[in-house]
């Protein structure tokens, strides 16, 4: 797979949040997770807003946004896996 020169590779994330942003409604996050972490990336991801822009846990989210999370377990995915949703609740102030 051949990437343009002008176009830099995103991560998943980042990638995934603005989908989220041009949606304006709840995102599943493409990706299965284990009960812990879909819990720690629903918490990761609902206190970005409350931590140094530095120091955010999950690339791609801006400072000032607030967004909200959450997580159960994939319906669609194989047993014990489990899914995230995101929603941008307020974007970053300008």
């Amino acid at each position: 797979m051949n990437h343009s020169p002008t176009r830099p590779r995103t991560s998943f994330w980042v990638r995934t949040l603005e989908l989220a942003r041009t949606r304006g409604d709840w995102v599943k996050v493409q990706r299965f997770y284990t009960q812990a972490t879909a819990a720690q990336l629903t918490s990761d991801i609902i206190n970005a807003v409350h931590r140094d822009p530095a120091t955010v846990r999950i690339k791609g989210i801006r400072p000032g946004e607030v967004w909200d999370a959450k997580w159960g377990q994939a319906a669609d995915g194989p047993r014990g896996d489990h899914v995230v949703w995101i929603r941008l609740v307020s974007p970053a102030s300008e």
